[in-house]
């Protein structure tokens, strides 16, 4: 780290926690973890990326940074040159971005990137290593996508095309009553760009194929994807969306929540979810309250097909009296009104719910008390389903969220 202010770096100060922000650190240990050697209109780079950890009290690598350090030197016929250092901000719990550096020439200067996800790039001027906003020209690019559109997030911004791309979807993916499906293939907005005076500006913009930018093993997740949900939707009644989830009862009668033959009120009631059971406690305990859980297997028109019911209290190793409502051993329709979970975790970041079940879709800040929605907080309303995502109301906010789940005793994790 000789020569390169890793003190007062600005990424490094914003990537630690708020409590220890302000404490010095006196020294960090880095070790190597891929070495790269993009190139590019005859120019090449050897990258070494390491991971940067604070010692532990006997000197070895202790507690990991949320940072990478990268080293970039210039490959030429006379050996290596070394251009300079920069850290880059990375999230350790989710092993995220996904670093693939790529390299351009624009302009004359090469420009690096680390990821297709990654907000900052990189210019290798005379006076080193320059970063700057790889996604500038998002805005530009939202002004000029026209109506009808849902604008959703970066899937790559192209130094070598000089070209931009966004997700593109349908306008009103999170109502209820329209049918949304996880599966459906977004487009892409595809800008056209150019620096002006050291920012990325937008000259056009067009709609393209989400082909234009997929790899293979993009590709072949899609259509793994694909077959998946097309043999789940041969097991289920004609026009139900798919999903692979779990929720409970909310229905507050006391005889149960109504399992019926279709996906309507005047379907014939085949048998009922028991109500919610109070668990007797020991010692004094007042005990605890369990409700019933479910399989969700598919959505239609504000209903879920749900099978597999259990009694409530028995995932957790309650005895459930016979005395009490016994669970219907089919499957059937229940009404959407009457079905609660809390989210699971999906591998998105926390806080935020989607405006279509993808992952690239708009971001809508969801907050409980001050801290971002997370892993096991429970939900107002599950609307909808289709695959893994649930359509959910939660803090007055509504949106989709990858992961839904029925425990009541851990956080669904």
């Amino acid at each position: 780290m000789d020569g390169f202010d890793w003190r007062n770096d600005r990424v490094f100060a914003e990537s630690r926690h708020p409590a220890v922000r302000n404490q010095r650190v006196e020294r960090l240990i880095c070790q190597t973890t891929e070495v790269y050697e993009p190139s590019a209109g005859g120019v090449r780079l050897r990258i070494q990326r390491a991971k940067v950890h604070q010692p532990a009290a006997d000197g070895s690598a202790g507690v990991e940074e949320s940072v990478n350090l990268y080293t970039v030197a210039r490959v030429t016929q006379q050996g290596e040159e070394p251009v300079g250092r920069f850290l880059a901000a990375y999230d350790i719990s989710r092993d995220k971005p996904f670093i693939d550096p790529q390299l351009a020439v624009v302009d004359g200067d090469p420009v690096l990137t680390l990821g297709r996800s990654v907000a900052t790039a990189y210019r290798l001027t005379a006076a080193g290593i320059v970063p700057f906003d790889a996604h500038g020209w998002v805005p530009g690019a939202r002004e000029l996508a026209g109506p009808g559109l849902s604008v959703g997030q970066v899937r790559l911004t192209d130094f070598g095309r000089m070209a931009g791309y966004l997700a593109v979807f349908p306008l009103g993916s999170d109502d209820p009553a329209r049918r949304t499906s996880a599966l459906t293939d977004h487009k892409l907005l595809k800008a056209h760009l150019a620096f002006v005076d050291g920012r990325l500006a937008v000259r056009s913009v067009e709609r393209v194929e989400r082909a234009e930018i997929q790899d293979v093993e993009e590709s072949a997740a899609i259509a793994d994807s694909e077959e998946t949900a097309e043999e789940a939707r041969k097991r289920l009644p004609a026009g139900t969306e798919p999903c692979q989830m779990s929720g409970w009862s909310i229905d507050a009668d006391p005889a149960g929540l109504n399992v019926r033959s279709e996906p309507s009120a005047r379907g014939r009631v085949l048998g009922r979810v028991p109500p919610a059971w109070n668990a007797a406690g020991r010692d004094g305990d007042e005990g605890t309250n369990y409700r019933a859980e479910f399989d969700i297997a598919g959505y239609r028109d504000g209903w879920f097909f749900i099978r597999n019911i259990r009694a409530p209290g028995t995932d957790y190793g309650e005895r459930y009296p016979r005395s009490r409502p016994q669970p219907y051993r089919g499957q059937g329709w229940v009404s959407a009104r009457f079905v609660g979970a809390a989210l699971a975790n999906g591998g998105l970041p926390g806080g935020q719910l989607l405006q279509t079940p993808n992952q690239y879709a708009a971001v809508t800040p969801v907050t409980r008390q001050g801290e971002p929605i997370s892993t096991g907080d429970i939900v107002q309303r599950l609307h909808a389903c289709s695959g893994n995502w649930g359509l959910i109301e939660i803090e007055g906010a509504r949106g989709w969220w990858n992961g839904i789940c029925s425990n009541q005793v851990t956080n669904c994790s």
